[in-house]
């Protein structure tokens, strides 16, 4: 959990070691390489096709391809805040867990995913696609960034729920742009985790810009240094740039990580 890369954006869930060195050497940036097109040959770079909109089923249903981390649920990705790394939060966006849950004997938690993608052509024959996702009742929960199994700050883990389901989850809405270039127009979407976190990404596939805030509501537990069952809220802000113009952002790419625990009613933010 030392990468500066593996700190932000972690599958659910990795070792904390084996994440720095996963995600420390996979989110390289890779600027493409685009021909110049010739006046004599007109060429697609010339004359690109116009921008398409995609169904969003298009994203859901590449996600969730492996289930390393949670066996069984599906792997989806993960957040610390930094500075110093103290919580980890994982919050269900694309409903693979609920989905899971409500067909393995587990609550149905009402969890509703939509959105939209954009996709536009670009010169050297690859597609730059804009994911815009909105989910409600998404399934959260947070604990200590140095034991993602430790005991829970927030909310009930997708096992809990499975083996218990008079539980009270901890439920988010979330709202996440990502932005990527694909290998084609057209072309099957990857697996976020896949991809760009486990290093199976295509050579035409790299991850240029993500954006992911959650507001849950839940029950808070003694670790996080309240009575148990304490009503509270996790709150959820990260901000990736690894493709820029000009330098960056940040030495790590991400200018903005929080994962914050407040007390229902008084307002206090759980250190």
């Amino acid at each position: 959990m030392r990468s500066r890369r593996a700190a932000h954006i972690v599958p659910a869930v990795l070792a904390a070691i084996a994440l720095a060195a996963t995600w420390g050497c996979m989110m390289s940036p890779v600027t493409p390489q685009v021909e110049p097109s010739s006046s004599k040959n007109p060429s697609s770079a010339q004359f690109p096709k116009a921008e398409a909109q995609r169904p969003i089923s298009d994203f859901l249903s590449a996600q969730g391809t492996t289930s390393l981390f949670f066996p069984p649920f599906p792997d989806y990705i993960g957040w610390t805040n930094n500075n110093p790394q103290t919580r980890f939060a994982l919050i269900d966006y694309t409903g693979a867990a609920a989905a899971y849950l409500a067909s393995h004997g587990g609550p149905s938690l009402g969890t509703h995913v939509d959105g939209s993608i954009n996709e536009v052509p670009l010169a050297d024959g690859r597609a730059e696609v804009t994911v815009i996702l909105h989910a409600t009742n998404a399934m959260s929960w947070a604990t200590t960034a140095s034991d993602f199994a430790g005991p829970l700050y927030f909310g009930e883990r997708g096992s809990d729920l499975l083996a218990n389901p008079s539980l009270k989850p901890g439920l988010s809405n979330v709202n996440m742009r990502v932005v990527f270039t694909n290998d084609a127009p057209g072309a099957p979407l990857p697996d976020l985790v896949n991809a760009f976190i486990l290093g199976n990404a295509t050579a035409g596939q790299e991850l240029r810009f993500l954006m992911f805030v959650s507001d849950g509501s839940g029950l808070l537990h003694e670790a996080a240094g309240v009575p148990e069952g304490t009503p509270g809220r996790l709150q959820v802000t990260q901000k990736g740039i690894f493709v820029t113009r000009g330098g960056g952002a940040t030495a790590d790419g991400f200018p903005a990580e929080h994962v914050e625990l407040r007390v229902v009613g008084g307002g206090t933010t759980l250190p």
